[in-house]
């Protein structure tokens, strides 16, 4: 099993479904992708695959729409300085830098692009543990009206560069971002995970309430589950 066990500054290493209905979403995300959930708080849970970690959900608070949306969280060495320059830098802080259950400190920020995004300064280096294979994080998706603009943020805040053919935002080499520019639908943090057999997962997860929101075209296909929450899947 593939298991990561750090982040550097700027690279995604946290998911996380907010949802409406933390049951009902358990149950869909077991069937489909054959996760199982340890309780955390009464709030939130961690999802797991074959006991390692893949991610977490947490219940939405009564005052927001019912709607739900997966997270993505770029990790950070300080949340306060790194929360500082998402300000400068033209983004939104919706929540500054607080204690989560004695792991680290997360703060969350709307980018200039209006993509929700999420911040982890951890006490240890690890974040999702069991990456790149079926069932888990095997990469992220960007997608935004002008990928220009988001890549002048996501440079000055951690050193992301868009590369030449404009489809990626590279981080020292060593991380990739897909970048979608579009004016279409939501602009987001996408999380893609693995499916052993893509065609099979869908279908899954069609029986199970999702809509199909891309498919085709040498594109990672997209999903949106019962209550709103768009993710990827890619073959591995």
């Amino acid at each position: 099993m593939p298991r990561r066990l750090h982040y550097g500054p700027g690279t995604p290493c946290w998911v996380d479904c907010i949802t409406p209905d933390l049951t009902g979403s358990r149950a869909f995300y077991r069937a489909v992708m054959g996760w199982e959930f340890v309780t955390e708080s009464p709030d939130y849970q961690l999802a797991e695959l074959a006991g390692e970690i893949i991610g977490g959900f947490g219940a939405a608070p009564a005052n927001l729409p019912p709607r739900a949306a997966w997270n993505v969280y770029l990790a950070t060495k300080d949340a306060e300085h790194t929360c500082a320059l998402v300000r400068g830098l033209g983004g939104q802080v919706v929540m500054s830098p607080v204690p989560a259950s004695g792991n680290g400190r997360l703060f969350l920020a709307v980018d200039p692009s209006g993509v929700a995004v999420g911040f982890w300064e951890g006490h240890q280096a690890e974040g999702v543990v069991l990456v790149d294979e079926a069932g888990a994080v095997c990469g992220h998706e960007l997608r935004v009206p002008d990928a220009r603009r988001a890549a002048a943020f996501y440079g000055d805040l951690f050193g992301y560069r868009l590369t030449a053919d404009g489809e990626w935002l590279d981080l020292e080499g060593a991380v990739r971002t897909r970048v979608v520019e579009s004016d279409q639908g939501r602009s987001l943090w996408l999380p893609y995970f693995g499916a052993s057999d893509v065609r099979r997962t869908v279908e899954s997860a069609l029986v199970h309430g999702a809509q199909l929101v891309r498919s085709g075209r040498g594109e990672p296909t997209v999903l949106r589950d019962p209550w709103g929450a768009e993710f990827g899947l890619v073959g591995c």
